[in-house]
């Protein structure tokens, strides 16, 4: 178990996770993929752009709990989400842009 301790503190030393700035930029970027997301409705005339919005949701909440975690362990654990949440989005996205 300690083990996992080392790694999750020199994950968060190198990706610098702790760092508000880097949570804020997460956040501002995940809201400018929901923007666009919608921005693709309006133009596409179908609601099927909106799809990815749920796990860019999901993303940034993830994302706000990172920044207020209390442990390394927590960090890494809630970035992960944050990364895993993003990915389904863009397989959505990519999915959603081959159907229309």
């Amino acid at each position: 178990m300690r083990e996992f301790g080392d790694v999750a503190e020199r994950l968060v030393a190198v990706l610098r996770l702790r760092r508000p700035r880097v949570q804020r930029a997460t956040l501002i970027v995940l809201g400018v993929l929901a923007a666009v997301c919608v921005a693709a409705t309006l133009t596409r005339l179908s609601p099927l752009p909106l799809l990815p919005l749920a796990p860019f949701g999901a993303a940034a909440f993830a994302c706000w709990r990172a920044s207020s975690a209390d442990s390394d362990r927590q960090v890494v654990g809630w970035s992960a989400v944050t990364a895993l949440a993003t990915a389904v989005a863009f397989w959505l996205l990519g999915f959603v842009g081959r159907i229309l």
